[in-house]
């Protein structure tokens, strides 16, 4: 009986497979049925191991561990963060816990009590205002647009401690050209107010429009006066 070539060519493929198997079994000290009683018993880790789900080993487990897991009494978290230390880890608070990132209204600090509170600076809401008159170093000029801004003139006194006697006075420096503004203004005279008002009343009269004066350039003093309104 005579055998096909092609099929003599496979009945020698796997015979050599299975001789190769054989011997590979041999080399390593186990037969091939040992190898398949072998798993799923895992001859490095007895209890178990641990990956890191990127196929790599962490860790193998302990015989504590591997009971707690099988009895439902340790947590996977727990396991998986290192050697096992104890079996109830302490817990965590989440970033985006209240408790983590401010404390209670209760632990917050309170203010202190026996703190000085600054006293609010006095406050005259009803003054007598009188802008004027315009003294000029060439000619004469009138109050122009300077008597408008009345209640800036009253925010500048208030806001900077009041007056402090029953009247003021600030006498505002500035030069005119033929534009006729107030310019490069600055306090000639203060009386009953303080420094920051007498400038706050200043700048009021910068850029103001006053009036064409007699040369190309004059300069003029304005005088501001604040008077307590009687109650």
């Amino acid at each position: 009986m005579k055998i096909a070539p092609r099929r003599a060519r496979a009945l020698l493929t796997l015979s050599c497979a299975s001789l190769l198997l054989a011997f590979g079994a041999l080399a390593s000290g186990e037969t091939a049925d040992a190898l398949l009683r072998r798993y799923p018993y895992d001859p490095a880790c007895p209890w178990g191991r641990i990956g890191n789900g990127k196929g790599l080993i962490v860790r193998c487990l302990s015989e504590t561990e591997a009971q707690a897991l099988r009895a439902g009494t340790l947590p996977l978290a727990s396991a998986s963060a290192g050697p096992a230390a104890s079996s109830t880890p302490p817990a965590l608070v989440p970033p985006s816990s209240p408790s983590a990132t401010s404390p209670s209204p209760e632990e917050a600090a309170e203010p202190d009590a026996g703190a000085p509170v600054p006293a609010p600076a006095p406050s005259n809401d009803k003054l007598e205002i009188t802008v004027g008159p315009v003294t000029a170093d060439t000619g004469t000029l009138g109050v122009g647009k300077l008597g408008a801004p009345r209640d800036k003139y009253l925010k500048c006194i208030n806001d900077n401690g009041g007056l402090k006697e029953a009247s003021g006075e600030v006498q505002v420096r500035f030069m005119l050209r033929q534009k006729g503004r107030a310019e490069g203004v600055s306090v000639a005279k203060r009386s009953g107010v303080s420094a920051e008002a007498a400038r706050c009343v200043s700048e009021v009269v910068d850029r103001r429009y006053v009036g064409v004066p007699a040369e190309p350039m004059v300069g003029a003093t304005v005088s501001i006066k604040f008077v307590k309104a009687a109650k």
